[in-house]
């Protein structure tokens, strides 16, 4: 009789930490990319106020864990773009986008006026 260690609840712990237990490789590297995707929101929400370069190093965070949820099976993702193919293109677009402006290539005053 063979048991898996990930479906023992673990003495004296939380439900949470059980469930942080029983997931799969694939469910934890979603959980860290999602991480990765509302840090990038915030950052985006407020970008006046936070350096780009935050913005730069979450986007590319979020393509990176994204990709590696994807090549482990992960289809469907909490995010608000849900697909994770769609998020790792919305991230990858805004990461170029930022790197060009922290580059110099673009002029935010002629884009914006």
């Amino acid at each position: 009789m063979s048991s898996s260690l990930a479906a023992r609840p673990v003495a004296g712990a939380s439900a949470t930490t059980a469930t942080r237990l029983a997931q799969t490789p694939a469910q934890r590297s979603e959980r860290l990319a999602f991480t990765f995707c509302r840090l990038g929101t915030i950052g985006l929400i407020a970008w006046l106020l936070t350096p780009p370069l935050f913005v730069l190093l979450a986007a590319i965070a979020a393509v990176v864990l994204y990709g590696r949820a994807v090549l482990m099976g992960v289809r469907e993702s909490r995010c608000f773009l849900r697909r994770p193919a769609l998020i790792m293109g919305t991230w990858a677009g805004i990461a170029l986008i930022d790197a060009a402006w922290l580059l110099g290539l673009l002029d935010p005053a002629r884009l914006w006026g």
